[in-house]
């Protein structure tokens, strides 16, 4: 039979634990447990900082094990940032593909060449071709709410431009500009890359793949909090960003489950939820898009939201794990700041909110 720890033993271990770390500050055993009560008496704080002691320890005697440490805590923000960033866009490949099936002959023929600064396509021209770059850079820039350009990427050999307008025809949504001494490209017509796809279904959710990938990009880094990062650091949070949909009056969150990072809302009306004295819930104000929703458990602060999450109609959103947000924090401690502050700002919100609410 398993015996139940209650609370007070726990507190009392933690106690003499206590006592162990501070006569054996290098000792791992003591260490590790002592983090671990810590953690299960929700003191994430003090438990962060003793893990994170107890992993420069490990790193003096093994590099590796250091490495596996850090993964299973990525709140100690002591994953290698260089190694983690600077991983190669895996979709890049779709470009190479493209280029093999195309044929060196139709490539000469079709070729274009452009120098430095001068532009490759801009928003609102009207595209369902594919551009393919052969060589040099192009940067790749979008238009934010006040109309600054912000860069989205930098693309180079083999890499394609266009995939989203030719999936789904539209207008661009943006500007890319030559950004080294020339670059040499070619226009893939719309008839000849579907000529490619009709037997070919990789391809077409490889270019899916691409738009998706691109998309998530463009929405972290055009929102206001995330526009300045690095643009590696947007990248790689795209990566490990996800685009949700929840139907019309379906829960977001609910009480008994911790978001687990942010969402930022893309499209529809979503809103708090909040009891009143005799238990009725009641909606708070809908949030706008672009708004950040859900749990801020970074750094070892408590939730700052306890209230319901509701979807009042379709809603889009993308939503941002805690730990890659946690990597890129330490990365770029600004980030972190003004997350914070923007979830200071919203608490207040719905504490102004809870309060007219009680007094109706």
């Amino acid at each position: 039979m398993t015996t139940k720890v209650t609370q007070k033993k726990l507190e009392q271990a933690l106690e003499t634990y206590a006592g162990l770390v501070e006569v054996y500050p290098d000792n791992e055993d003591y260490l590790q447990r002592y983090a671990d009560m810590l953690q299960a008496l929700g003191r994430d704080a003090t438990a962060t900082l003793t893990l994170q002691h107890l992993h420069d320890i490990i790193a003096k005697r093994s590099e590796k094990e250091a490495k596996e440490f850090a993964r299973k805590y990525p709140q100690i923000g002591r994953i290698s940032l260089e190694e983690i960033f600077d991983s190669q866009d895996k979709h890049m490949i779709t470009g190479k593909i493209i280029y093999e099936l195309l044929g060196k002959i139709w490539i000469r023929l079709h070729q274009q060449k452009l120098k430095g600064g001068q532009a490759v396509c801009r928003a609102e021209d009207i595209s369902d071709s594919l551009i393919l770059v052969l060589k040099g850079n192009i940067d790749v820039y979008a238009p934010d709410s006040q109309k600054n350009h912000v860069l989205l990427e930098n693309i180079g050999i083999y890499d394609i431009l266009g995939e989203q307008t030719f999936l789904q025809p539209d207008r661009l949504n943006f500007n890319a500009f030559v950004s080294s001494d020339s670059a040499i490209f070619v226009k893939v017509p719309r008839k000849k890359i579907t000529a490619m796809l009709k037997n070919n279904e990789h391809l077409k959710n490889m270019l899916q793949q691409r738009a998706n990938f691109r998309n998530k990009v463009r929405y972290i880094a055009l929102h206001p909090i995330f526009k300045t990062l690095p643009l590696k650091l947007t990248k790689y949070l795209a990566r490990a960003a996800s685009i949700k949909s929840f139907a019309e009056k379906s829960m977001i969150l609910d009480l008994a489950e911790k978001a687990g990072g942010i969402y930022i809302l893309l499209s529809g009306k979503a809103c708090y939820l909040a009891s009143d004295k005799s238990g009725k819930k009641h909606a708070l104000p809908a949030l706008k898009p672009s708004a950040l929703m859900g749990d801020l458990l970074l750094q070892g602060k408590k939730s700052l939201y306890d209230n319901e999450l509701y979807a009042a109609t379709a809603v889009r959103a993308i939503f941002m794990p805690e730990e890659h947000l946690l990597n890129i924090s330490t990365a770029f401690p600004p980030l972190m700041e003004r997350l914070m502050q923007y979830a200071e700002q919203q608490q207040q919100q719905i504490v102004l909110s809870l309060t007219k609410i009680q007094h109706d």
